[in-house]
């Protein structure tokens, strides 16, 4: 279960917790009446079929929003893709209460080589981000991207880059 926003009294704040593994788990701190803390952390093979249903429910948006570039979701195709990103250095996270996928945001760190006009640089460009319609407007999203800002300083990148589309929510 995903707890209400908290009143006007209360501040969603977020902060890192290290596990046993070594593994960087981003903690949203919730509203103080509820027990339920979301995590963030590095997806696996093993969220690949909630990846792919979160990932559908994003597709579907944007073939509907814009039919004229995105196409209808396939399920398969997306299994693929989405295994492919797990391998390739892309970062795939992953939001999580104890009993459920809530969102996963799909990033990958880019540089730019040096130009006549401008020096290089590099930034974590966000491709996907997807919270479950159940989770929206509860703090999944910014928790995420609470993990992707992490990211980007841990690679010294100078930005966050993403594209928001008109029938985004």
């Amino acid at each position: 279960m995903i707890p209400e926003a908290c009143g006007s009294n209360h501040r969603l704040r977020s902060n890192v917790a290290s596990s046993a593994t070594g593994q960087v788990d981003y903690i949203l701190g919730m509203c103080p009446s509820t027990s339920t803390n979301p995590t963030v952390r590095a997806a696996t093979r093993d969220d690949l079929n909630d990846l792919v249903e979160l990932g559908i429910s994003i597709q579907e948006l944007h073939a509907k929003g814009r039919p004229d570039l995105f196409r209808d979701p396939d399920p398969e195709a997306l299994r693929e893709f989405l295994d492919l990103k797990l391998s390739d250095g892309s970062a795939v996270l992953i939001a999580k209460d104890n009993r459920q996928s809530l969102g996963y945001l799909l990033a990958e760190h880019t540089t730019r080589p040096a130009n006549p006009f401008r020096r290089s640089s590099s930034s974590l460009y966000v491709h996907h981000i997807a919270v479950a319609v159940t989770a929206q407007h509860k703090g999944v999203g910014k928790l995420l991207m609470n993990a992707a800002v992490k990211i980007t300083q841990d690679n010294d990148a100078a930005a966050i880059r993403l594209d928001s589309w008109q029938f985004n929510d």
